[in-house]
């Protein structure tokens, strides 16, 4: 170079430059490169400034760096050279050099500037474009978006008729005319919006003959990112199109025999997954109609009622243009019509004017019909059913295949029907069967809660008998030491009377009797034995006051109602469960309130009553115990367990007793279950499930009351015993 720009003007100049431009100091380290350099070898601009050309391209054979030498010192003005640069997949590509000092200011040549052009294979590259069967075209793209052809291979000039010579520098407005030129234009300026490749199919007129094709844009981009070319390949796909309209027409053909195949299945799947008749008949009206492209398609029952025989028309599908024809319609038993069917005879008549009978041509003249084919179903008990197809326009010729999948189809409507009738035959027996075994279960289970019943009352029985028993023997030995101790304290009174006159009249006795008063601390025992004697009596009475409870108690097996004291009853329950109200290691004592109302005596059993008081005072009791587990013993102590019995008279001559605890209570589900036989929420081998169902038993069937339970969770529960003064009569 003659003249030499300062270096960041030719930087400027090489950003902008399409070319592959380098320039390199005398020691051949580069000072600047091209983009459209950096691109073609894969280069990036901040590793390569600085670093040796000989680095970069290490398999530069030695007569390349001999050239460059020369070129350098001057004894050449520029070289032009080939190489091969190895790519990062180990390909090898031809490259044309061209190599050119450049000279600073003073005149001394301060590097060379180098260019290079890869050599692609003409000869390869252009059999492979001419010889594909294909169709290659390549379309130049100016910058204002104008496509011309650059040229394309021989396919598309033997279809078109256009070499490529012709269409090279032409649009396709000027090669193929304005409609198709529009159609082809549409096509390149998608691919140039989307920036990438496209495909689309397309016919496309050449000749004189629509020919289809398969094509494929494939966009090309400068060294600035602009798509400057676009290489289009075509298929033509003629063929395959010509083979598709083959199969189309193939298809047509059998689309009829493959739509009844699918009625015949949909009907045949109707009757496998559903037992219902009318769902079916209604299947095979609607689709009957929709398969032959007819205007109505009937289901109808012959109902024979003497002379008053009649059509019943349960299911239709029709063009919407048609009265309903569903109801039912009166029909002369000896008509036509009907002998026809009844002897399974189908009616086929492509045009009403052709029937014979004349009454029958005017009935049907009358509906409108012009055209009809019915077909009869004679079910097992004897029953006529009739699919009745009709037209009313214009007469139509019914085909024998139309004839052959109607009767396929009734068969599967005859067999419908049958299934149909002996399914509603195997659910009635079904039901009878199932109300049989309801009832059996029901009464399997009363036994078994009779039974249960039983031995639980048993049990307490044998228990009030042992409990009277028991309460017999103590009852005896008590009644004979609290019998002694009047007696025995009349002599204690006396024999301590006699030895006060004794210490009175004898105040000095003699040194044996001082000793022997020492020793027997006869100051205390005169004291002392007064009170042993009160408190024998004292616990005499307490025992007889438990055996009175526990005889009580004991009355379970008593037949006849009594007139009896309910707190009595009462308390001789409290009595017994005393001990587990009393405070344990672990918690408190339960606090017992009681709020008895004025109650009169009571006409019931009193031992059963016994027995619910038991039930719901010792569920109560395991309710707080239950819940106590869970807490500590401060929290126990700031919340204590409380049951309250309170008994009041109410307006209508009934008493009720209230039984209730402040514990965890009860869901709303466990509620409404606490009276069902064996049902219980304690764990197994603890609870029968019975006390509540026996309670429940005894107060209302037994007494004539309610017994209800109010209770949610965290708010305790309450039982409420509801009893009339006096029982009814029928208990």
């Amino acid at each position: 170079m003659n003249a030499s720009d300062n270096l960041e003007l030719f930087g400027l100049f090489l950003q902008h430059t399409p070319a592959a431009v380098a320039m390199c100091d005398r020691q051949m380290r580069y000072l600047l490169a091209s983009r459209r350099w950096l691109i073609d070898y894969g280069l990036d601009e901040q590793n390569l400034i600085g670093r040796s050309h000989y680095e970069v391209f290490p398999h530069l054979p030695d007569q390349w760096r001999h050239k460059a030498e020369l070129v350098l010192s001057g004894a050449s003005s520029g070289e032009f050279q080939e190489s091969s640069f190895v790519c990062p997949d180990g390909s090898s590509v031809p490259i044309k050099w061209s190599l050119h000092p450049w000279k600073h200011p003073s005149g001394e040549r301060g590097g060379l500037i180098l260019s290079a052009e890869m050599i692609q294979s003409e000869d390869f590259f252009h059999s492979i474009y001419e010889g594909v069967e294909n169709a290659i075209f390549v379309l130049d793209v100016d910058a204002q978006g104008v496509f011309r052809y650059l040229s394309w291979n021989r396919p598309i000039a033997m279809v078109t008729g256009i070499s490529s010579a012709q269409a090279m520098g032409k649009t396709p407005h000027e090669l193929f005319g304005l409609e198709l030129g529009n159609s082809l234009h549409e096509r390149y300026t998608k691919c140039l919006v989307a920036g990438e490749c496209t495909f689309y199919e397309d016919c496309i007129p050449l000749q004189g003959v629509d020919t289809y094709w398969l094509t494929t844009l494939t966009p090309l981009r400068d060294a600035a990112g602009r798509i400057y070319r676009i290489i289009g390949t075509g298929s033509n796909i003629s063929a395959l199109k010509q083979v598709e309209e083959a199969l189309r027409q193939s298809e047509a053909r059998f689309r009829e025999l493959a739509q009844r195949e699918e009625l015949l299945n949909r009907l045949a799947s109707q009757i496998r997954s559903s037992l219902d008749l009318n769902t079916i008949l209604e299947t095979a009206v609607q689709e009957i109609r929709r398969l032959l492209q007819i205007e109505q398609c009937l289901f109808m029952w012959y109902r024979p009622n003497g002379e008053s025989a009649s059509w019943e028309i349960l299911h239709e599908a029709k063009v919407d243009n048609l009265p309903s024809f569903l109801g039912c319609y009166p029909e002369e038993p000896t008509s036509f019509q009907v002998i026809q069917l009844l002897n399974r005879e189908i009616i086929h008549l492509d045009n009403i004017e052709a029937l014979t009978d004349p009454n029958s041509r005017q009935f049907f003249q009358s509906l409108g019909y012009v055209s009809i084919l019915n077909f009869p179903i004679m079910t097992r008990t004897g029953e006529l059913g009739v699919v009745a197809c009709g037209q009313f326009s214009s007469p139509r010729t019914w085909h024998d295949d139309e004839v052959e999948l109607l009767s396929a189809v009734c068969d599967q409507v005859a067999i419908a029907i049958n299934q149909a009738e002996l399914y509603t035959q195997t659910r009635e027996a079904a039901a009878i069967a199932q109300a049989h075994a309801t009832r059996l279960e029901t009464t399997l289970q009363e036994l078994q809660r009779t039974q249960s019943q039983l031995v639980q009352s048993e049990k307490m029985s044998s228990l009030g008998q042992l409990v009277a028993g028991v309460a017999h023997e103590i009852n005896n030995s008590v009644n004979f030491i609290y019998g002694n101790l009047a007696p025995a304290s009349e002599y204690t009174r006396d024999i301590l009377g006699l030895l006060q006159l004794y210490q009175q009249q004898y105040p000095h006795p003699t040194p044996e009797i001082q000793d022997e008063i020492a020793a027997i601390d006869l100051d205390f025992l005169i004291k002392d034995l007064p009170k042993l004697l009160s408190s024998m009596n004292v616990g005499a009475e307490r025992i007889c006051e438990i055996v009175r409870s526990l005889r009580n108690f004991s009355r379970l097996d008593e037949a006849e109602m009594k007139l009896v004291d309910i707190h009595e009853g009462i308390e001789s329950t409290l009595l017994i469960l005393q001990n587990r109200f009393k405070s344990k290691p672990d918690h408190p004592p339960i606090q017992l309130i009681k709020e008895y109302g004025n109650l009169p005596k009571v006409e019931c059993y009193p031992g059963q009553l016994n027995q619910v008081f038991m039930n719901l005072l010792t569920n109560a009791i395991d309710a707080l115990d239950e819940s106590n587990k869970k807490r500590s013993l401060e929290q126990i102590k700031a919340d204590a367990s409380i049951i309250r019995i309170r008994t009041d008279v109410l307006t209508n001559n009934r008493v009720v007793i209230k039984i209730s605890d402040n514990g965890p209570g009860m869901a709303e589900e466990v509620r409404k279950r606490l009276f069902d036989p064996f049902f219980t929420t304690k764990p197994v081998g603890i609870g029968t499930g019975l006390g509540l169902s026996i309670s429940y038993q005894i107060v209302v069937e037994k007494h004539g009351g309610q017994l209800k339970c109010i209770s949610a969770p965290g708010q305790g529960a309450q039982f409420l015993i509801e009893i009339p003064l006096h029982p009814p009569s029928h208990i």
